[in-house]
């Protein structure tokens, strides 16, 4: 019972979340965009087929819910961020982004809310 209890008040708290974590807001993006070795491990990580760091991972797992709710707990830079490498991966590595779009939107929901990013 005890058990029952605390997972309902787990789900409660991370259902309460209003805004993602802004501990990884500094991070250089444009070292590791430019960076292929680090670049690449993301990449892994992110399609799951590697290890990730700890950001990587948190990056892994907010990804579905930031897709459904179009970023909505996002800080601001973590919108400026993300666009900038959604465009940069769209441009530079296609067959990355091909295989993202596999693994986080199998049936293309999202690709045409975000296309706007893309195109900029």
């Amino acid at each position: 019972m005890k058990t029952i209890i605390f997972g309902l008040c787990l789900v409660v708290a991370v259902c309460a979340i209003d805004k993602y974590p802004t501990k990884y807001d500094n991070i250089d993006v444009d070292n590791i965009l430019n960076n292929k070795r680090l670049l690449n491990n993301y990449m892994q990580c992110l399609l799951k087929k590697g290890k990730c760091t700890e950001d990587g991972s948190l990056l892994r797992d907010l990804i579905p819910d930031a897709l459904l709710t179009d970023c909505a707990k996002c800080s601001e830079v973590q919108k400026t961020k993300s666009e900038k490498v959604i465009r940069f991966i769209k441009k530079n590595r296609g067959d990355d982004w091909d295989e993202l779009l596999k693994v986080y939107d199998p049936d293309k929901k999202f690709v045409k809310v975000y296309q706007k990013y893309i195109d900029e």
